[in-house]
């Protein structure tokens, strides 16, 4: 099972940190030579580029080991099956509150709590930050996250949560009337040609939905492919509607950098710190090392968020992921509450995951890309996550 979630949450706040400069003007020969010795470096199993379906690049792993564990990157895929039950008829609307699933929701705050709140985390669910404290070994996760108390009031406050996207399998098998896997296989799976997938299950032998789905690095191209023919499959068969594959990708109300389970990537961020932050932190009580960290970005610009997590990073030492997650994202705060942030356009989507599980899709340039890595006592984060791969793809699309 996934390794906590304060650690795959964090991977997606430096999905840009730069492993290398780039050099104005690059071609794409070079673009592509950027991410083979990138994928290299960081000790990549696999890694496929592709553009209107023609391979630009392939690093294949060893025989034997060509499937591999998604990580959080499987929560994407469980939004698909949400958007197969609206094109089937079998879910109005991802507004629906999960009651008409779970009656025993009827009551209290869970009341108000939308499908649509489980996959933009915003139902305001308790959950704890490291996933190995409750939620690995769990005989029923379903439960689990049913029992679960609201901390904040639904619809309110972005949190990633493991916890609530765990709900979504149950959902789907009571809707679908067959589990989360065996509707997937039959809709999307099979008729894209993939054949060679693992999904983990809980005790009760519900598949996880924050995780525990593995695949091949062309299979999940297959699902960016799809993404990026507005769900319509290679032979012409459309397979996903365009309104359910366009709910994917469309902006969070809480947050710009999510749409339903699926990552918004913009082309560029500028971050500089509030001139407020001090008076934020003292006042939520954070860690007075955190604080000094935060403060010391004073009169900073970063040009990414993967230059100011690195920049944090590196101040506060190998255990950085659980001190950033106990002080900042377990207190339900976030990089905008302590940095004035600009963004440039969305130009990409993405699947990501813990140790770096990536899938990009450039929908303007018609490229679809993977990376990925097997999970190992050896990994050295930050370097092994390759958490540059978006980024460099989007510079090749450039080339393109």
């Amino acid at each position: 099972m996934e390794e906590p979630a304060m650690r795959a949450c964090l991977f997606v706040c430096i999905v840009f940190l730069a492993l290398r400069p780039w050099v104005a003007g690059a071609n794409t020969p070079d673009a592509l030579a950027v991410i083979e010795q990138n994928a290299r470096n960081a000790h990549s199993d696999a890694v496929f580029v592709e553009r209107e379906g023609a391979v630009l690049l392939q690093i294949a792993p060893a025989a034997g080991e060509e499937r591999i564990h998604l990580m959080s990157a499987t929560k994407s895929v469980v939004a698909l099956a949400i958007g197969l039950l609206l094109d089937d008829g079998k879910l109005a609307s991802i507004d629906e509150p999960v009651s008409i699933v779970y009656p025993e929701w009827r009551q209290g705050r869970k009341r108000d709590i939308t499908i649509r709140m489980l996959m933009d985390h915003t139902s305001g669910l308790q959950n704890v930050a490291n996933a190995g404290v409750e939620l690995e070994g769990a005989p029923d996760l379903v439960k689990l996250a049913l029992a679960a108390e609201v901390f904040t009031d639904p619809g309110t406050t972005f949190a990633y949560n493991n916890k609530a996207t765990n709900l979504l399998p149950g959902i789907v098998e009571r809707l679908a009337g067959k589990p989360l896997d065996v509707y997937l296989d039959e809709r999307l799976f099979k008729p894209l040609g993939i054949s060679g997938h693992a999904w983990m299950k809980d005790q009760a032998g519900t598949p996880l939905g924050m995780a525990g789905l593995s695949l091949s690095a062309p299979d999940l191209a297959a699902i960016g492919r799809l993404m990026l023919a507005g769900g319509v499959a290679p032979d012409g068969k459309r397979l996903l509607s365009e309104r359910s594959v366009a709910l994917m990708t469309a902006e969070s109300a809480r947050s710009p950098d999510v749409g339903l389970l699926w990552w918004r990537i913009p082309a560029w961020e500028h971050y500089r710190l509030k001139s407020a932050a001090a008076a934020f932190l003292s006042a939520r009580s954070v860690d007075a090392g955190m604080q000094e960290v935060l403060l010391a970005t004073e009169a900073r610009l970063f040009d990414s968020k993967a230059a100011l997590i690195s920049f944090l990073a590196e101040r506060l030492g190998p255990a950085w992921p659980q001190r950033y997650a106990a002080e900042i994202s377990g207190r339900g705060l976030k990089l905008s509450d302590i940095f004035d942030i600009d963004r440039g356009p969305v130009a990409a989507y993405a699947a990501n995951g813990y140790l770096g599980q990536h899938l990009v899709i450039v929908p303007d340039k018609g490229v679809v890309a993977v990376r990925q890595i097997h999970r190992r006592d050896s990994h050295s984060a930050p370097l092994d996550d390759y958490a540059a791969f978006p980024m460099d793809v989007l510079r090749l699309a450039e080339t393109l």
